[in-house]
């Protein structure tokens, strides 16, 4: 009895000992339980930035002449067929920025300012003088410069969104400001070495647009856009041309001017001044 009861205490340590060791090898307890960070609100307010190029294109070209003075003081005027040859304007390039917001997933706003880098403008008369034929035939070129400002409201629709492209389109109104400068005419034939030039001319115009495009989503609060844009921005006069430092015939030069514009830009969306509420609280856990 006494050696079977020594046994029986022999065999109750070995497994207390044995289920010690199993429960050193258990792992500890998972950590609690760590909330995830609250989201990033953004506030539908966003910066964006564009550059671009435009070819330009004139239309309704248009010169006028009214009787002059020649350098010996006397009225001269124009006279004989007058007919243009040539008409141009260089492309142009772009770049501007601006402010807007969203207002919800397809309706979107912005005020934009831009500058558009100097085109050169050329034209070429050709003329001859009453009853003088071929022997007083000549021709005229002329050059200038055009710089313009734009500054427009725009207005857009977001059609939807697939695989993280959005095709939209919109509309916009404003203001060009045109500055037509270094404007020269250069004589030929039997107006060789005549020379004239206007002074600058600064036009303010009103200005709209309609563009098309696709935006690529690259971040949450950032987008790239390719676009195309068709801009209207009036019709431009020159100042009176003067010859050799006279009045001469008073031509002025018009046109309506226009430009197909291509554009990359970006949209930063501004991130909320006012924090996300806090997640809630995880579920309390009891043992029992």
């Amino acid at each position: 009895m006494g050696r079977s009861l020594a046994l029986l205490l022999a065999a109750a340590v070995v497994a207390g000992a044995s289920a010690s060791a199993q429960a050193a090898d258990l792992l500890p307890p998972p950590p609690p339980f760590e909330p995830p960070p609250p989201p990033i609100e953004f506030s539908g307010w966003y910066l964006r930035g564009d550059v671009g190029v435009g070819a330009l294109q004139l239309s309704n070209w248009n010169t006028a002449l009214r009787p002059g003075i020649d350098a010996f003081g006397n009225v001269v005027v124009p006279g004989g067929p007058i007919w243009n040859t040539h008409r141009s304007i260089g492309d142009t390039a772009f770049a501007g920025g601006g402010v807007g917001y969203q207002f919800n997933n397809w309706v979107r706003f912005d005020l934009t300012g831009e500058y558009r880098i100097q085109s050169n403008y050329r034209a070429t008369n050709h003329f001859t003088f009453a009853g003088c034929g071929s022997a007083c035939y000549g021709f005229d070129q002329y050059n200038a410069n055009l710089g313009t400002a734009l500054f427009l409201a725009n207005g857009y629709v977001d059609i939807g969104t697939w695989y993280g492209v959005t095709p939209f389109v919109g509309a916009g109104v404003g203001a060009a400001f045109h500055n037509l400068a270094g404007f020269t005419d250069i004589g030929h034939g039997i107006a060789n070495g005549g020379y004239g030039m206007a002074a600058d001319t600064q036009v303010t115009n009103f200005a709209w647009a309609v563009m098309g495009g696709f935006a690529f989503a690259v971040t949450p609060n950032l987008r790239l856009e390719i676009g195309y844009r068709y801009l209207d921005m009036g019709r431009i006069t020159s100042n009176p041309i003067a010859c050799n430092g006279v009045p001469c015939f008073g031509e002025r030069q018009s046109f309506n001017i226009a430009s197909n514009d291509i554009r990359l830009g970006f949209r930063y969306i501004l991130p909320s001044l006012i924090p996300a509420p806090p997640p809630p609280p995880p579920p309390l856990i009891r043992k029992y």
